[in-house]
């Protein structure tokens, strides 16, 4: 009977323990991150050389086109490179740009200076793939860039790239040079001719 019974009351304890509370809970974990708005805008420019295509980067914020050469063919004056200006945020954001040219030192006065003789084209830059920007030329006289506003659409998912260069007017050129543009030639008065080119960027 002892047995039976030891037996009976092990039997009675294990259905206790099957048949009792099956204990659960459930937390729920937020997981997040933040890419902070870009702060700042990086202007990156470069010079090129226009027969070999090497590249070195400007320090500072002068961009001249010395040494001019007479080109006896031509019967004008050009530089022997042109200029590449990036203009990017340091980070995630959309950026408005604006350009706006002032003309400076003008031996010609009155006649025309290096805003009818230099020019600037406008690219939008992704990846290694440059896209023309045709709302805005993509070629103008440096003297017609009076608040240019290339807007956050017509560069989201790249960058703004602008070449500016002395005219040539080169026909063969993928982006010809302004019909109405001149080239320096020795109708024009010796000296300095210069500008001021302001790139405004925005970034939202």
């Amino acid at each position: 009977m002892k047995i039976l019974f030891g037996l009976a009351a092990m039997a009675v304890l294990c259905a206790w323990f099957h048949a009792g509370p099956l204990w659960a809970d459930t937390k729920t974990f937020t997981v997040s991150a933040s890419v902070p708005l870009a702060t700042s805008v990086n202007f990156t420019a470069t010079n090129i050389n226009a027969a070999t295509g090497n590249r070195t980067a400007v320090s500072g914020n002068s961009l001249s086109f010395d040494p001019m050469s007479f080109n006896s063919t031509s019967q004008a004056w050009f530089p022997d490179h042109f200029f590449a200006v990036d203009v990017a945020p340091s980070g995630p954001g959309n950026m408005n740009v604006t350009v706006n040219y002032t003309e400076g030192n003008n031996p010609n006065n009155p006649a025309h200076g290096l805003g009818w003789k230099s020019t600037a084209t406008f690219m939008k830059v992704t990846g290694t793939t440059e896209t023309a920007l045709t709302a805005h030329g993509p070629k103008k006289m440096l003297k017609d860039l009076s608040g240019e506003s290339i807007t956050t659409a017509e560069i989201s998912g790249g960058f703004l790239r602008t070449y500016l260069g002395v005219v040539t007017k080169d026909q063969s050129a993928a982006f010809p040079d302004p019909p109405t543009s001149e080239l320096f030639t020795n109708a024009d008065k010796s000296g300095a001719y210069d500008g001021s080119l302001v790139i405004t960027a925005t970034v939202s």
